[in-house]
């Protein structure tokens, strides 16, 4: 991969950190640790105590003041809104101005109540149909709503993501790939080629080996996150690769160690 000022070719990644990985830490204090370990942004935690319980605007601008007075960007909104909730329609407009308070223009959203294995032909509808609204309403603000990629969910398989992507059917309607533990390693690589084109953000998750979730440093388990950004980049990915989980054991070395390897790969040399 070609590398110029932190480019892979034509193609600018940058890192952030999830505010989850120290979600027993105060908001600020997980700020602090995001500049020590040289981030470029945060994704903040959609739950108390990183986010409010309820809306609040004020607290949210204060939040974000916090994050641009440390030099840091907010990379998207880490909600937790799904269209099978039954306050969807007041947590969509509180979502996007929650976005606007804190400055960014992507929402991460959540798909269902089960695996897309288990879901009835109601089930996507209702999925579907709220999440086109949602877009739609989104878009006029010029904000993008990002699907996270998770075991349980409706988007638990590249199959059913791709199925809500191409449903809603709406260019602000992207994914956040994670890969899934229980994919062998060449099958997480296959995933990210197959849904490259459509992801926003990228959870930059490892394990020790396939169908175990024990996490290892993102740098040292069986996902070959160089294989993985190579072929976001080769699709014009640009977006944030993220810490959002660390290893247990010393998490603030982990962190730093996380965060060096991602550097790396947005600068080519990881």
């Amino acid at each position: 991969m070609d590398s110029v000022n932190g480019r892979l070719g034509d193609v600018t990644m940058k890192t952030a950190l999830c505010t989850i990985a120290f979600q027993d830490r105060k908001f600020e204090d997980v700020l602090t640790l995001a500049v020590r370990a040289g981030f470029d942004g945060v994704e903040p935690w959609g739950k108390p105590d990183h986010m409010p319980g309820s809306y609040n605007a004020a607290e949210n601008r204060r939040m974000a003041r916090a994050i641009r007075e440390r030099g840091l960007d907010v990379s998207q909104y880490g909600s937790y809104i799904n269209p099978v909730s039954p306050g969807f329609e007041r947590e969509m407009a509180e979502g996007l101005d929650t976005a606007s308070d804190l400055g960014t223009d992507k929402i991460r959203v959540w798909a269902g109540s089960c695996g897309s294995s288990e879901a009835t032909d109601e089930d996507w509808q209702k999925v579907i149909s709220g999440f086109r609204r949602f877009a739609d309403c989104a878009g006029d603000r010029g904000v993008s709503l990002v699907l996270e990629m998770h075991l349980g969910y409706l988007c638990d398989t590249v199959r059913g993501s791709l199925r809500l992507v191409e449903g809603v059917d709406r260019p602000n309607f992207l994914l956040n790939f994670q890969p899934m533990y229980t994919d062998s390693a060449g099958r997480v690589v296959e995933v990210a080629r197959q849904v490259a084109s459509r992801v926003a953000t990228v959870h930059a998750q490892n394990y020790t080996t396939p169908g175990r979730n024990t996490r290892s440093l993102i740098s040292a388990g069986y996902v070959d996150y160089r294989a993985v950004v190579r072929e976001l980049a080769a699709a014009g990915f640009d977006g944030y690769l993220e810490v959002e989980f660390v290893k247990v054991d010393d998490p603030e070395a982990a962190l730093m160690a996380d965060a060096a390897f991602l550097r790396g790969l947005c600068e080519g040399t990881g």
